[in-house]
């Protein structure tokens, strides 16, 4: 699971850098990618979008997951502090 956090952070890294990418860094990429000029480079901003998106969607399933069996674990551990060893004889 810890991977597939990382690689949700990669993936919003990544989309953060494209879209900042586009908006501040136009002569950039058109230094790197010089068949792009006089083409639109939107694709390259809605990439960045699109991979952040992705990223924060997947980062917040898994956190909800994590949540949700924390939450499941606390209850367990309380109820074992509050009934003690009376809910195993029943």
């Amino acid at each position: 699971m810890k991977k597939l956090v990382i690689v949700t952070y990669v993936l919003r890294a990544l989309g953060f850098v494209l879209v900042l990418l586009m908006l501040f860094g136009h002569s950039i990429v058109l230094n790197l990618f010089p068949s792009l000029e006089g083409h639109s480079i939107n694709p390259i901003f809605y990439t960045g979008i699109v991979c952040y998106a992705v990223g924060a969607v997947i980062h917040f399933f898994i956190k909800k997951k994590e949540m949700a069996e924390r939450r499941k674990r606390e209850v367990e551990e309380a109820e074992a502090r509050v009934f003690g060893g009376f809910k195993d004889s029943e």
